[in-house]
């Protein structure tokens, strides 16, 4: 049976359909389409009945039917948008999240009203796809931006999207929790982290693509230790930031108290939680009395 381009959009929104409410499943078939055969809907809408060839088709039917298995577009597709620059991903790194677009938006609103035109040092701990830190590079050209991870299979991915997208970033690979490492780094404006921050008892209100395909050693922390990265995160800061260097983190809505209470005794100041575009707290932002001299 030969296809065109709109039968061949007709059949992949009949079947997705079946598993996703209707909007989201037209979203999803444009984007398919879109990638696969670079017709956005209004192209669509012209030239649908181009043919297709049987290899196109072939190619298709093996993105749908992992789209049909639950897994997420991003990584049937392999690439995720953020900040408007189109990153690789895969299931070794997080997709990102509109949330963390929020929390760039907020550090580059920052350094607009705060620090402009100065050059910067940035840390981004736990960088995985690397968005936040390809993201302040590519619009703060003159920031020297560092990110790290302890997964060498996101650091792969982050290394190749700094690259893609023409972005000066330097990668390492590190376990933030270990502190013997923690005298190897350069003193910080600026860190910026987005820490696994989901307890296991939140793991139930978690849809079954998040949970099945992506990783959870970037997800999720103890239920009885749910500071467990930001507690070092915070200590590892209070050593490497300058003075009046800031912190930035994404933070779960259910702690951001207690985060707030963490940073003040250790000697943080201007202590502020943002709410997110859903109203959420989600992000915190303090800055540092140290000095490194």
């Amino acid at each position: 049976m030969s296809h065109t381009i709109q039968s061949l959009y007709r059949n992949i929104l009949l079947r997705l359909k079946t598993i996703y409410f209707a909007e989201e499943a037209k979203a999803i078939a444009d984007r398919v389409i879109e990638h696969f055969f670079y017709h956005t809907p209004v192209q669509r809408a012209i030239s649908g009945n181009l043919p297709v060839s049987d290899l196109q088709v072939q190619d298709v039917e093996i993105a749908v039917g992992r789209l049909m298995q639950n897994e997420p577009l991003q990584y049937v597709l392999g690439t995720a948008w953020f900040m408007d620059m189109e990153f690789d991903v895969s299931p070794a790194v997080l997709i990102p999240r509109p949330e963390t677009e929020e929390l760039v938006s907020l550090i580059l609103k920052w350094y607009k009203d705060t620090k402009p035109g100065i050059p910067l040092r940035v840390l981004d701990i736990g960088t995985g796809s690397g968005c936040i830190a390809v993201a302040i590079k590519r619009n703060i050209p003159g920031a020297c931006v560092t990110a790290l991870d302890i997964s060498e299979g996101a650091l792969s991915v982050a290394k190749s999207n700094a690259d893609k997208l023409n972005a000066d970033v330097e990668f390492l690979q590190c376990d933030i929790l270990g502190e013997q490492h923690w005298h190897d780094h350069r003193y910080y404006d600026v860190i910026v982290s987005n820490p696994p921050y989901v307890t296991r008892s939140e793991e139930h209100k978690m849809l079954s693509n998040v949970l099945n395909f992506e990783p959870h050693a970037a997800l999720f922390v103890p239920d009885n230790d749910p500071l467990l990265f930001y507690r070092a995160i915070i200590r590892f800061a209070k050593n490497r930031l300058h003075d009046h260097g800031t912190l930035w983190f994404e933070i779960n809505e259910s702690y951001g108290e207690d985060l707030k209470q963490l940073t003040l005794d250790h000697g943080f100041k201007d202590v502020n939680i943002i709410f997110d575009f859903q109203g959420k707290s989600r992000f915190l932002q303090c800055h540092s009395t140290n000095s490194p001299f």
